[in-house]
């Protein structure tokens, strides 16, 4: 894995805007906690623009800043840095996960024609991403702070129902579906845009 300097300038400008929106999400929506988020859905597109490792670098150091800013600011669990090694460390990987898979699919579309199906497969990623890091969230929790359920599948169950707040953590994946469709086609295009530009699968050619 070869970085250029391009690539570290990429990944501090989104990992910058990707905190920017979970931190403004936090103060914006303080009493819906985890029913709208725009991270992910930029960690994404950091992938399918400019590669998997840009993407999972970007994913990875963005989660990594965002479970250390402590509540309400950001991620309920954090605490200025006194969050458990075990969850941040599965937060971090969850997080490069949306980076990795946007840039094997950045090698799959052509990003300059953007039509009905590429929206509903970005849907389809949304939720498929966000079921697997709403789930395997729930079980890093467990791992790092086991004392709060009797097991594993507990942890994995209370995922699916609501406990503490009105609604399941799992809205979660279905308003992230919402937002894939809804904001990838339009930052791919606006990306595209800027001068010099080149996607991830230009630059593989």
């Amino acid at each position: 894995m070869h970085l250029k300097a391009k690539d570290l300038a990429l990944i501090s400008v989104f990992s910058a805007v990707c905190f920017v929106a979970g931190y403004g999400r936090g103060l914006a929506l303080s009493s819906l906690p985890g029913v709208f988020e725009f991270m992910t859905v930029l960690i994404f597109v950091s992938g399918l623009m400019f590669g998997w490792v840009v993407g999972a670098l970007n994913g990875a150091l963005t989660l990594f800043i965002y479970m250390l800013v402590p509540y309400p600011f950001a991620h309920p669990a954090a605490f200025l840095f006194t969050i458990s090694p075990v969850l941040l460390l599965v937060m971090v990987l969850l997080g490069a996960v949306y980076g990795v898979v946007g840039g094997v699919l950045g090698k799959r579309y052509n990003l300059m024609k953007i039509n009905a199906r590429f929206v509903a497969e970005m849907a389809f990623w949304g939720f498929v991403l966000t079921f697997i890091y709403d789930v395997l969230g729930s079980v890093g929790f467990y791992l790092a702070y086991p004392i709060f359920y009797a097991s594993v599948w507990e942890a994995i169950y209370l995922t699916f129902i609501p406990l503490y707040m009105p609604y399941p953590p799992i809205i979660h994946t279905f308003t992230n579906t919402i937002i894939f469709a809804i904001l990838v086609p339009p930052l791919v295009k606006a990306i595209s845009k800027f001068p010099g530009i080149k996607t991830s699968k230009s630059q593989s050619n």
